[in-house]
């Protein structure tokens, strides 16, 4: 009788230390889920993680709403740098006029938005949140002038090439945006300046 009490208690531990491993294995990949769930409601949400799941912090177990926020917007302003390199990187090969002013206009453009981008870097806290995202919105739409300061050149690689890259910064804006929002809903919802943008010759 006491063998069998003995094998019973035995059989009870083993199967509770099963479901603890269980729950921590299931918690484990919870972190993951909530990536890809906060990542889902935002307009790109595959672009949103294959760039999250980049960024060591966005990608750790423990990463908060506003970790990813803030993933995202290092994740565009990459992007955007990429795009403006390439832009100032090709204005010193070509040689048609009307590409080199779609290359200008659009490096300009989207070196705009990376200054916005760089005033919203760092700790993004709730009082915070209204100014960073007037920020973010004034980017996003400055890169999407890119589009239309190319509209008259020529289908060339290098056309091709930029508007694509500028079009990821679209997706990562829209995304940064949309996470942002996440991060601390009812915040920056209200009106108020917009930030000073600077005037093209």
């Amino acid at each position: 009788m006491e063998a069998r009490s003995a094998m019973s208690w035995y059989c009870s531990s083993l199967l509770a230390i099963v479901v603890a491993l269980f729950l921590s294995a299931s918690l484990g990949t919870g972190a993951g889920a909530d990536l890809k769930g906060s990542c889902a409601a935002t307009p790109h949400p595959d672009v949103c993680v294959s760039a999250l799941q980049k960024d060591a912090t966005a990608s750790k177990p423990a990463a908060t709403p506003r970790d990813l926020a803030e993933a995202a917007v290092r994740a565009a302003a990459d992007a955007g740098a990429a795009a403006g390199d390439y832009a100032r990187k090709e204005m010193d090969v070509v040689k048609e006029n009307v590409m080199w002013q779609c290359l200008n206009e659009c490096a300009e453009d989207i070196e705009e938005a990376l200054d916005h981008l760089d005033d919203s870097e760092g700790g993004i806290d709730d009082a915070k949140l209204k100014e960073v995202k007037l920020f973010l919105d004034t980017a996003e739409h400055d890169a999407w002038n890119c589009d239309q300061s190319c509209k008259g050149a020529p289908n060339t690689p290098a056309k091709t090439a930029l508007l694509a890259k500028n079009k990821d910064f679209e997706k990562l804006m829209t995304v940064t945006l949309a996470l942002l929002k996440r991060a601390c809903p009812g915040a920056g919802d209200a009106p108020g300046p917009a930030p000073a943008k600077s005037s093209k010759p």
